[in-house]
């Protein structure tokens, strides 16, 4: 018996259902077992994503200039167990790391958010360690971070947790 085009297009899509049907339950208890709640392309994801991207930041310094290209908003659920949402704004800056932490300090306390616990650590020139700032955003835990990208560059970034989990500096 010889079997056309057809009836081996049919054979092929019996076997192969299974198989999609053994891959998505496989996804679905590994999901629960590590503990993933939700992706960047589930309707919550883009939502909150789109939360996290409207995050009022303090104001830059005076003097500071928005790098071309700069700013961004992206969600990463590759990055094991967590699914982190992130907006963020890089600029240009004269002034020294001290100066930056000074202007964040004050701008952000203003703004509502919690300054970290110890000063961060700078050399001249150099900031050693992000200055990270806390405050709930919409009932969920938000994290404000200050980081020097190049030596006169500044990224400011807001970051959440899709599953409302505290983020971590």
């Amino acid at each position: 018996m010889t079997m056309t085009g057809l009836t081996k297009t049919l054979v092929g899509a019996a076997c192969a259902l299974p198989l999609a049907l053994l891959g998505t339950v496989v996804y679905v208890l590994a999901s629960e077992l590590i503990g993933v709640e939700g992706t960047c392309e589930e309707p919550e994801g883009v939502h909150r994503l789109a939360q996290v991207s409207a995050v009022p930041t303090p104001p830059a310094p005076p003097g500071a200039t928005v790098v071309p290209g700069g700013s961004g908003a992206e969600c990463l659920d590759d990055s094991g167990t967590e699914v982190w949402l992130t907006a963020w704004t890089s600029y240009a800056y004269d002034g020294t790391p001290e100066q930056v932490v000074d202007h964040y300090g004050t701008a952000a306390r203003t703004a509502g958010w919690q300054p970290p616990e110890s000063r961060p650590k700078t050399i001249p020139g150099l900031l050693l360690d992000d200055v990270c700032f806390r405050k709930e955003v919409d009932g969920h835990p938000t994290l404000l971070s200050v980081t020097q990208s190049g030596r006169h560059e500044y990224a400011v970034t807001v970051n959440a947790v899709l599953d409302g989990s505290h983020p971590t500096c």
